[in-house]
């Protein structure tokens, strides 16, 4: 079963606590609600569009990932609610299996305090002790505020495609970035 070890715990830029967790199929309403807001905002920063992921479709996701080996499903917790996540699925072919592709999310108001790197460092501790070598992820380049954040945390631009996704009626162009999580690549 892919879960952490233990939970991570840290205290927040403001003095608050934040708990990362592996995320439980009761956190699926909090997280819909929290993805759900995080979709409304402008410009888009997420694929996923406001509603189109349920709190059924979210337990089912989190509690699949909590029965493959093969992927995390992270949760930051600080006063009682959810404010963060991170999912992280390593690639299904053999050949590629040492990468692993992740989302991250944290609520506006909950930004610029640490939950975003303290997520990204379990996650990271996790692949590494997994056979993970490879981080990876996708980004719209208009989300510079994300983009600011994995460069600071050691990711690289590897490409770019152009009108990869449409949401809301528009076409988005997908930065892909990358970070080697262990130095013998």
């Amino acid at each position: 079963m892919a879960r952490l070890l233990g939970d991570a715990k840290r205290k927040l830029a403001d003095g608050r606590d934040v708990r990362v967790r592996s995320a439980r199929p009761h956190d699926a309403r909090a997280l819909a609600s929290l993805l759900d807001d995080v979709a409304r905002e402008t410009p888009a920063t997420l694929l996923l569009a406001p509603g189109e992921a349920t709190a059924k479709s979210w337990r089912r996701r989190i509690a699949a990932a909590s029965l493959d080996y093969h992927s995390l499903f992270l949760v930051a917790i600080v006063g009682g609610n959810l404010v963060g996540n991170l999912s992280l699925e390593r690639d299904a072919h053999p050949n590629s299996a040492h990468a692993a592709c992740l989302g991250i999310s944290v609520a506006r108001g909950y930004r610029s305090l640490g939950i975003g790197a303290l997520l990204l460092e379990s996650a990271s501790e996790w692949a590494a002790s997994s056979g993970v070598t490879k981080l990876q992820l996708g980004v719209f380049p208009e989300n510079t505020r994300a983009t600011g954040f994995y460069e600071r945390h050691g990711f690289v631009r590897e490409g770019s495609r152009r009108a990869q996704y449409v949401r809301d009626g528009r076409y988005h162009d997908e930065t892909l970035m990358a970070r080697f999580i262990t130095s013998n690549v």
